[in-house]
């Protein structure tokens, strides 16, 4: 037996039908099947929407009704169910037209069971998302710069999947764009820490003003002391989740299951003078001591968070709670180094850290209780003075 253009049927793949199908797919099925795809090609992976077009954005429907099992026979994947179910709504995709022409002209690579699976994962999809609330609407951050000379950028689409079962108000959202400062001096950082204020704080007082959103997530690429001036602006005034760009999985998204990190905090030497105090973040990396400024050495009183049972290390931020766990020592330490040196007016921070670490040393702040935070950022090996913060300037 062959097929009517003359090829040989797969052995046991498919047999002839007594019954000649229709190609017509009843109109509430088909509303039915815009709706449960949103209007987006379901074949896995791709995802277009199928009502704009994908150059010109001209309106339209450019979506195509496929069938899983062919309505002939002899189509592709035919004859593995009964012809009258052939239109219903469990046998048939909306794809795009290179989608749909994929999987006919290669119908042995992709079987009922694979395209049902896509149908099933692309429909399940949708149908959480858009059974989320207004509660679960928060306002995307965003703070690009360069690092190591080159611009950063973030996708949307990773923004997307990392917030996931939240849902972005708008993208890119409030967006601080620093690349354009050329400087590399420490006029960068005051010229990076008043484009933030400027730009932030009128944006946070929109937002709050409107009620629409209650809720920030923060995502971003800079240099440590620039994150740790974001960190003090968004200070406690918003509810806010950082995010963290994992290097080993390419991902934003913060993991599931994993060992928790646990701190420790230590006196790492005694000082000449009780109110000359450094605080060294050893996390992302060892900060040794011929890394500091070699005048503190003997005066400044140098304290220490690190990892405990583990070498520090740039993978080491995997979950959400790991940074919950450092915003809790951080304030400890904090109370800590204020009570024993009484009248302290600057605490030096020699940082390693991830960003969101280095965002939550800013946030943390609280004026008129914390003393200035001194910040240095490591330059081919050795800490200088970045910037001040938490100063009068910053209330």
């Amino acid at each position: 037996m062959t097929t009517p253009d003359g090829r040989q049927p797969r052995p046991g793949s498919q047999a002839a039908s007594p019954i000649e199908p229709t190609r017509s797919v009843p109109e509430n099925v088909r509303l039915r099947l815009i709706a449960a795809s949103a209007g987006r090609c379901e074949f896995r992976g791709c995802n277009k929407d199928l009502y704009v077009h994908s150059v010109t954005n001209t309106p339209g429907n450019f979506g195509e009704t496929a069938h899983i099992v062919a309505f002939r026979p002899y189509g592709p994947r035919g004859g593995a169910i009964h012809p009258v179910e052939i239109n219903v709504f469990e046998n048939l995709m909306l794809l795009c037209a290179e989608c749909h022409h994929l999987i006919d002209t290669n119908s042995w690579d992709y079987s009922v069971e694979e395209l049902r699976e896509h149908k099933r994962d692309h429909e399940n999809r949708i149908f959480a998302l858009t059974g989320l609330g207004p509660e679960y609407r928060t306002t995307v951050i965003q703070l690009r710069g360069t690092i190591g000379g080159q611009p950063v950028d973030i996708p949307a689409s990773d923004i997307r999947d990392a917030l996931l079962p939240r849902y972005p108000a708008r993208l890119p959202g409030v967006l601080i764009d620093l690349t354009a400062i050329q400087r590399e001096d420490r006029a960068f950082f005051e010229i990076a820490r008043d484009q933030i204020r400027r730009e932030l704080r009128p944006a946070l007082r929109a937002e709050l003003e409107s009620k629409r959103v209650q809720h920030y997530s923060v995502f971003a690429l800079a240099p440590i002391p620039v994150l740790a001036c974001l960190g003090r602006e968004l200070g406690d005034k918003v509810t806010a989740d950082l995010y963290q760009r994992h290097r080993g999985q390419q991902s934003w998204k913060w993991k599931e299951e994993g060992t928790p990190v646990e701190y420790e905090f230590l006196l790492r030497c005694s000082g000449t003078d009780r109110h000359a105090v450094g605080l060294i973040l050893s996390l992302s990396g060892k900060v040794t001591d011929g890394s500091l400024p070699p005048e503190m050495m003997g005066r400044f009183w140098l304290y220490e968070i690190t990892l405990k049972g583990q070498d520090p290390g740039r993978e080491f931020l995997c979950l959400r709670d790991d940074l919950v766990r450092f915003r809790r020592m951080y304030q400890e330490v904090l109370a800590t180094i204020i009570k024993d040196h009484d009248g302290l007016k600057e605490l030096h921070l020699f940082p390693a850290v991830p960003a969101p670490i280095a965002i939550a040393c800013g946030q943390e702040l609280l004026p008129k209780v914390h003393p200035n935070l001194v910040i240095y950022d490591q330059i081919k090996g050795a800490f200088r003075h970045a910037i001040t913060i938490n100063t009068r300037q910053d209330l």
